[in-house]
């Protein structure tokens, strides 16, 4: 009876959901503190740290993402939530322009189109490919 209700308890605790928090999480009290029109970037840094990502063209926009994902044994990513600051930058005063918040709810789902451009890997062989590992065509 004692080994039997050791091994259905084991069994449960592996079923439970362990939360992940990934990228970088920004306390409200410190996001309080940016001001828009006032803060500058190097303030921005100091109170809420380095962003997750930077505009792509510019580095007038910066992001701050944060991810909490469940896990559990048959789903091992299961988003609970996601927040993205925004804060845009002006160019010549680097001071807050715009500070914009996101969640998963502003996502959108993207279907990856399957039309891609062939690879070699598609039309060779699995002996070509070994052997063209070595230099031998």
């Amino acid at each position: 009876m004692w080994l039997s209700a050791t091994v259905v308890a084991l069994l449960l605790a592996g079923c439970a959901e362990t939360l992940d928090t990934h990228g970088t999480v920004v306390p409200q009290s410190q996001l309080a503190k940016v001001v828009v029109g006032q803060s500058t970037k190097d303030e921005v840094r100091q109170l809420l740290g380095t962003p997750s990502a930077t505009g792509t063209l510019n580095d007038d926009r910066w992001y701050y993402v944060t991810s909490v994902v469940g896990k559990k044994a048959f789903n091992p990513h299961d988003l609970k939530s996601r927040r993205v600051l925004v804060l845009d930058f002006d160019p010549s005063s680097s001071v807050v322009t715009a500070l914009n918040e996101r969640t998963e709810r502003d996502g959108k789902e993207i279907d990856p189109n399957r039309a891609a451009t062939g690879t070699a890997g598609q039309t060779m062989g699995f002996i070509e490919q070994m052997f063209s590992n070595f230099g031998v065509k």
